[in-house]
């Protein structure tokens, strides 16, 4: 299962709708912000050269919508998956595309690690904070109706991610999204995704730095099911990576 994988104000659906024809199966939209207070962290988070999408959380399951229906009528033979990262401060703050029958996967964003968005609690902060990441996980997981993913970021400072691996295993959780990032190093962590492969039977996929084929082989050679990419897209092409 090849996967484009989230970037925040990028990928909505004119940009992602091109890779229905690069060999993916999976498109992720967002990541979105679906509260107040991850509205606000979003606001704090841009830059020249960041983006969010900045829309009101009242609208998201329209604009989500619109999205899907950009890719669909693009190429209406792609029969992928639509992935939505979300971020959220609070368990109930999903509820709001519940009603969402276009969403196929809920992406719950324990990962991103901007300032803002630590400050309000949401993405990389819920691997310090068990208990809301374990709320989220039972109210997603059982009320969404859709199939749950997690994203997840390796190698954080004071989190013992096999642990974080051990909380999520106990859920109804179908892909654990891995991004293998190692402060100061220039490729994927391989050695700790390998070994958080090795404490799951959840769908891994792989993540961080997969720019070649050859990325993408050892990716898989260490434990990961399926491969993300997500910075490469941006340089135009990645169908080299997702097939020989």
């Amino acid at each position: 299962m090849n996967v484009l994988s989230a970037m925040a104000g990028i990928n909505d659906g004119e940009y992602c709708k091109r890779f229905t024809d690069e060999g993916v199966d999976v498109i992720t939209l967002g990541g979105f912000n679906l509260d107040l207070e991850t509205f606000k962290a979003g606001l704090e988070n841009m830059t020249n050269d960041r983006k969010e999408f900045i829309t009101c959380p009242h609208h998201i399951t329209e604009d989500i919508s619109g999205f899907v229906d950009v890719i669909r009528d693009y190429n209406s033979s792609w029969d992928g998956l639509i992935s939505v990262n979300l971020r959220a401060s609070s368990k109930d703050s999903f509820k709001v595309l519940y009603g969402n029958d276009d969403i196929d996967i809920f992406e719950i964003n324990a990962h991103c690690r901007q300032q803002p968005m630590l400050s309000a609690g949401t993405g990389q902060a819920l691997l310090k904070n068990t208990t809301l990441l374990s709320e989220i996980l039972e109210e997603v997981t059982s009320n969404s109706g859709k199939d749950v993913g997690v994203k997840i970021r390796a190698n954080v400072e004071g989190v013992d991610i096999l642990k974080i691996v051990e909380l999520i295993n106990t859920y109804n959780v179908k892909y654990l999204h891995v991004d293998a990032m190692k402060e100061g190093v220039p490729e994927a962590d391989y050695d700790i995704l390998n070994r958080i492969a090795s404490n799951t039977s959840i769908h891994i996929i792989g993540n961080n730095s997969v720019t070649s084929r050859e990325d993408y082989e050892k990716m898989i050679e260490n434990g990961a099911s399926s491969v993300s990419v997500a910075r490469a897209a941006r340089d135009g092409s990645i169908k080299h990576i997702f097939t020989e």
